[in-house]
């Protein structure tokens, strides 16, 4: 096996001819000891198969004056060669992941979580995350912070296609999975992806006689408001942070910091709309705050009064 990554290292394109190879194996059990497959069966150069042969990666079963026939050595070992060399070849980039010097600083409050998720960014190996609890609370602020980092991929649980968890991961290879709605994840294939991801690093595939597989080093910060649908395997592989609604101050004094922030409200325009949600939408989600301040054409009371009573009379 090792022969076969220390190929692979020295000559990259032999992956794709390995990987054909490997197909073709599957879907041809030897029928005798002479049964094997030919050059064109794989696409690969008669001079990269006998290559293989010397490196003990394959075997001759049948040759003749017209036909030079070829099993492989062990195709267990070719594919744990193949799964490693995969895990090992990443982008020049990957080992770099910016870490914003202003993380979390929008967020108010909630210094024991942020000094917890901070910690688990810089750790050696992941420690993931799930921040859990009510609906109106800091979780999708701390997801959007997470969603800074470099090499981050931000995805919601319930927009995710079957399996489409694997594609992401093997094309993206995020060094930080930023999920929101986990508790909306019920495809066993996505779970199945997830859970092996969490626990040994490695992604993989079997589809169409095809195996892909590839490993990872990636952090999984996930959100979700009912982890009663959460399978217990998958909450034993998380770090679990709870979040509670927000008391008045406590939403105040967010809402207000995120419009300054990140939609540049005037701090008394954002104070005023922060207010008017809460007492006449009777909402302490500052998705709500963020909405009414969007909607302004300009930054005044008459305008927030203006949305307020349009939003109000339409609950």
């Amino acid at each position: 096996m090792s022969s076969v990554l220390s190929l692979l290292s020295d000559k990259p394109e032999l992956e794709r001819l390995l990987l054909d190879i490997l197909e073709w194996e599957k879907a041809h059990p030897p029928q005798n000891e002479y049964d094997g497959f030919q050059w064109f069966d794989v696409h690969g150069d008669p001079r990269t198969l006998n290559t293989l042969v010397t490196k003990g990666v394959l075997n001759v079963v049948f040759k003749s004056n017209k036909a030079c026939l070829y099993r492989l050595v062990s195709i267990a070992d070719v594919e744990k060669a193949l799964a490693d060399y995969q895990g090992l070849v990443r982008p020049p980039e990957e080992e770099e992941a910016e870490i914003p010097p202003d993380l979390f600083r929008v967020i108010i409050g909630h210094d024991q979580k942020k000094e917890i998720l901070n910690r688990s960014i810089c750790a050696e190996q992941p420690v993931h995350g799930l921040l859990w609890g009510s609906l109106a609370s800091a979780k999708t602020l701390f997801l959007e912070e997470l969603a800074r980092l470099g090499r981050s991929h931000f995805i919601i649980g319930s927009n995710l296609s079957k399996a489409g968890l694997f594609e992401l991961l093997f094309n993206e290879r995020p060094r930080y999975l930023i999920l929101d709605e986990l508790d909306k994840i019920d495809d066993s294939e996505n779970l199945s992806c997830l859970l092996s991801l969490m626990e040994r690093g490695l992604v993989s595939e079997t589809k169409y006689r095809r195996h892909k597989s590839l490993r990872l080093k990636t952090w999984v910060f996930a959100s979700a408001n009912n982890v009663a649908r959460i399978p217990p395997e998958l909450m034993s592989r998380f770090l679990k942070l709870h979040f509670l609604d927000y008391t008045p101050d406590e939403f105040l004094e967010v809402a207000v910091s995120v419009l300054k922030e990140r939609e540049s409200v005037p701090e008394p325009i954002a104070l005023y709309i922060a207010d008017k949600v809460m007492r006449e939408l009777r909402s302490r989600d500052v998705r709500d705050a963020v909405k009414v301040a969007r909607l302004l054409k300009t930054p005044s009371r008459e305008e927030v009064d203006h949305i307020v009573e349009i939003v109000r009379k339409q609950a």
